[in-house]
């Protein structure tokens, strides 16, 4: 079976390439990557560095066609739908797209101009082909597509529309918690969408109106190592990070939010020193790209006395305070080796949470409500992805500095109850759908049951 796979940026390659889930693939059947052309910002890594062990090409992007889907997107985005979710939306693309175009998009948005508009960018597409793309499918002829991705991006639309006109089963995979309820930016939909569990599963027919029969709970491919033991043992951790083997160890895990990470350690690193957390030591980890929160560039210089930082993640915390840091990649084998071998975690909104539950590590969700100037997190506590997960008993929730240290207490205590660990695995289950098989060998079935009883379906059009 020749099968492509679309692949537009670095993260997809940290998740989906640097895991080897398509190994497996890749071994039974002729595949073919295809990335953007050389030297495109969205791909920073070194393609032939990646030592792939299946071709690949550089495809040319079309700069025109992506002005048109992104008009088109960022005019959705603002169009007018009823619930907190879409109003939460509205106003986190308003903040990014600055005062002009929002007053642009704005009017753009309104009912009846949306549809002109959508009917305008439609006509500008068919007078603008996508020749490169089309001359790839010519040669190649594939017989499925594969696009991890976070359903927003440089091939996205154009694989709908390209796969249907041509009879090609389609498959997109999508790739980060938040992709169903917040990214879709796709006119149409794929044969096929993969999403992590039952939670993404509704997302995806509630707010990209999938057909149910389209969307298959399939995991995450990040996470894969996960099945795996841990390549480094409780002892040679607490070696590395100075910690004594009887002290428990509590990860803060740093988020993208822009919250202020640095004085959270430092209330925390004090209230130990009171004895208010009995024998603890926090581990700092930053988010690969949230640069330490704000002020991120202070952890290194201050004298901690109960926080340690976590080996892997120094040097990201140096370029932070040199003020050279980029987005950071991590291998999810390190991320892997620190959740083993921690006791529990704590993270302002971060994936990370959802990664430490699945380890059967007791989890907090610190919402440090009063830090009314950080944007990102301001922006992103009431989105739905979340919300499950507020609601649970299995994930505490902290809302504001106040409740901070009392669910920590509460988090160290439930480090010693296995029945409550059981009970966490189960409700992870809701988010990430567990299965017996590895992901490659699950995608290697899927394929061959899609190539085996393929047959047309005809696209689903979407009203705003």
């Amino acid at each position: 079976m020749k099968i492509l796979i679309f692949i537009e940026h670095d993260i997809i390659i940290r998740h989906f390439i640097h895991s080897g889930v398509f190994a497996a693939l890749s071994k039974k059947h002729d595949v073919k990557y295809i990335f953007p052309e050389k030297g495109h910002k969205r791909i920073q890594s070194d393609i032939e560095a990646l030592n792939l062990d299946t071709p690949y090409l550089h495809l040319q992007t079309n700069s025109r066609r992506q002005e048109l889907w992104k008009r088109l997107y960022i005019a959705d985005r603002l169009y007018f739908r009823i619930g907190k979710q879409f109003r939460t939306l509205r106003h986190v693309h308003r903040k990014a797209i600055g005062p002009k175009a929002n007053l642009i998009y704005t009017f753009l948005s309104l009912p009846g101009m949306f549809q002109l508009l959508r009917r305008w960018v439609m006509r500008q597409l068919a007078k603008t082909p996508y020749d490169a793309l089309e001359k790839l499918l010519d040669h190649e002829l594939p017989d499925l597509i594969l696009h991890p991705s976070i359903l927003h991006g440089l091939f996205i639309s154009d694989l709908v529309e390209v796969s249907l006109k041509r009879n090609i089963p389609f498959a997109v995979i999508m790739n980060s918690w938040d992709n169903p309820s917040t990214k879709k930016a796709m006119v149409g939909q794929p044969d096929y969408l993969l999403v992590w569990g039952e939670q993404t599963k509704r997302h995806a027919i509630k707010f990209m109106k999938t057909p149910e029969d389209r969307v298959i709970k399939f995991g995450a491919a990040q996470f894969d190592i996960y099945r795996t033991p841990s390549s480094m043992t409780r002892v040679e951790f607490c070696k590395r990070h100075d910690i004594d083997l009887d002290a428990k160890i509590v990860l803060y895990a740093g988020s993208s939010k822009e919250t202020d990470e640095f004085q959270h350690l430092v209330d925390i690193d004090h209230a130990i020193g009171a004895k208010s957390l009995g024998k603890t030591i926090i581990v700092y980890r930053p988010h690969p790209w949230g640069g330490g929160g704000r002020d991120g560039g202070r952890f290194l210089d201050h004298d901690w006395k109960h926080v340690r930082i976590e080996e892997t993640m120094r040097a990201y915390l140096e370029q932070v305070r040199d003020g050279t840091h980029t987005m950071s990649l991590p291998e999810y084998r390190h991320t892997h080796d620190v959740l083993s071998n921690i006791d529990a975690l704590v993270s302002p909104l971060s994936t990370i949470i959802i990664e430490g539950a699945l380890h059967q590590k007791p989890v907090l969700c610190f919402l440090p409500e009063e830090e009314s100037d950080a944007d990102h997190f301001q922006q992103a506590a009431p989105l739905v992805h979340f919300e499950d997960m507020y609601r649970m008993e299995e994930f505490l929730v902290a809302k504001g500095q106040d409740e901070l240290l009392p669910k920590l207490q509460k988090l160290i205590a439930l480090t010693d109850d296995d029945e409550f660990k059981e009970r966490l695995t189960e409700a992870c289950s809701f988010f990430v759908e567990p299965h017996e098989k590895s992901y490659g060998a699950r995608l290697v079935d899927f394929v061959e049951d899609v190539h085996a009883s393929w047959s047309p379906k005809p696209n689903v059009s979407e009203k705003p």
